[in-house]
């Protein structure tokens, strides 16, 4: 058979279809629905579905696959997005006023993208449907269950694994970048991050004889201040790495010395050898501070490293770059430092070579620039157009690319890499 060049004007399909995109994600973003609970919205996307003539299949607590089936054979291409929303009240303005669409629920809002994430990808599968006859290979379009707390992930990224798959393409929309400009980026994307939660046990009191307890606050205390003089001490300041206390649990009266005293947070960081020493570190000094204060310590969460990085593979980047210079133009390219957020999006590229784009939806001038998981966060839905070109021109342009691709998919099952990596709390056989 001989193959057929698919040529398409991206940009100008993801404009006649704009009106479709921004539609679904103001559906959506009415009726938010949070990880694992996203029975509307599932019904949302598998309507749109059924309606372009698009198979699909629902995994259990994972999400949703559908198929677009080219006419010649060829590669396999993943388009992914998530579905969920996160548990937090949405404000109905934005930095500057009332917000075109807001949440109908005060349990649930659309305050980090994902339902511009949803309707931009149903957007591209609409397009490509309508060109199937000229595509070459097939595209998997997958929506992704409960990504911010990793509802899904786990038999999502098993499901795909079996079904196999050459790369896999995501966007995430940002707040930090301007509106018309898209990131793709090659190397580390987003961070890889650990989770503690550690309880100190000291001796309670009466407050007026601390003389007699041992208070656990103050053997925190000290821990916490080695824990940010860590950075300096101890760790290489040419590898980025963040970290910070989340919570903190003591006490129950103010002339009490409580008998235990419970925190947790997050490392994250963009070279795994610098995670590594982290956590090691992080161990080291809570034992040396629990011994000098006489406490003792448990971990609930150890600190374990993993080697989840979103990481943009550098032929599929410049794929994406001139995907991008293609559809939409030199200009809206714009080169940004990683997001040092963590994202479910590395499971997946732990078995297929990927990129991961960065959207931007700051635009001042209409108070749209509020930071992701914050009330007043809102998105521009005039980029969404440009989210849909791009994929679809990188769709195109992947599955026409006969190039090999500098890349080991993981050897691990899915299973294992769960459980080395630290997060078996994520498998839901």
């Amino acid at each position: 058979m001989k193959t057929i060049e698919f040529e398409l004007d991206a940009c100008k399909a993801a404009k006649e279809i704009e009106g479709y995109v921004i539609e679904i994600r103001r559906d959506l973003h009415i009726h938010p629905e949070i990880g694992l609970h996203e029975v509307r919205t599932m019904k949302v996307v598998t309507d749109e579905l059924t309606k372009l003539g698009i198979d699909y299949e629902i995994v259990s607590d994972g999400g949703i696959i559908g198929y677009i089936e080219g006419n010649q054979s060829g590669k396999t291409l993943i388009l992914r997005a998530d579905l969920d929303a996160l548990p937090m009240k949405e404000e109905e303005n934005n930095l500057k006023k009332k917000k075109v669409v807001f949440s109908e629920t005060d349990q649930a809002a659309h305050t980090c993208g994902h339902d511009g994430h949803t309707a931009m990808l149903l957007g591209a599968a609409k397009i490509l449907t309508q060109h199937k006859d000229k595509i070459k290979g097939r595209v998997l379009i997958a929506f992704e269950q409960g990504e911010e707390m990793g509802g899904g992930i786990y038999n999502l990224c098993k499901r795909l694994h079996e079904i196999g798959g050459d790369g896999i393409w995501g966007i995430h929309l940002k707040s930090d970048l301007p509106t018309g400009k898209i990131s793709v980026d090659p190397g580390p994307r987003m961070a890889a991050s650990f989770v503690f939660n550690v309880l100190i046990k000291g001796k309670s009191g009466h407050g007026s004889r601390p003389d007699l307890s041992v208070a656990p606050l103050d053997c925190f205390t000290d821990f916490y201040n080695n824990l940010k003089a860590m950075r300096l001490n101890t760790l290489d300041p040419f590898k980025t790495i963040t970290y910070s206390i989340g919570t903190i649990i003591s006490g129950s009266a103010s002339n009490i010395i409580p008998e235990s005293l419970q925190f947790s947070g997050t490392v994250r960081y963009l070279d795994v050898d610098q995670g590594a020493h982290a956590a090691k570190e992080f161990k080291r000094i809570l034992e040396k501070v629990c011994d000098l204060h006489n406490c003792t310590y448990e971990f609930i969460i150890e600190p374990k490293e993993s080697d989840l990085i979103v990481h943009n593979q550098k032929e599929c980047a410049q794929i994406a770059i001139d995907a991008v210079k293609k559809a939409i133009g030199t200009d809206a390219l714009h080169s940004i430092p990683a997001w040092m957020a963590s994202e479910s999006f590395a499971f997946y590229e732990k078995y297929f070579p990927g990129v991961f784009a960065f959207v931007g939806i700051q635009n001042f001038e209409e108070g749209i620039g509020a930071e992701h998981h914050n009330g007043f966060f809102e998105l521009d839905e005039d980029a969404l157009k440009l989210g849909v070109a791009a994929t679809v021109q990188y769709t195109i342009d992947f599955l026409n690319c006969e190039n090999q691709f500098e890349f080991t998919p993981d050897k691990r099952d899915i299973k294992s890499l769960f459980i080395d990596n630290g997060f078996q709390q994520l498998i839901n056989e």
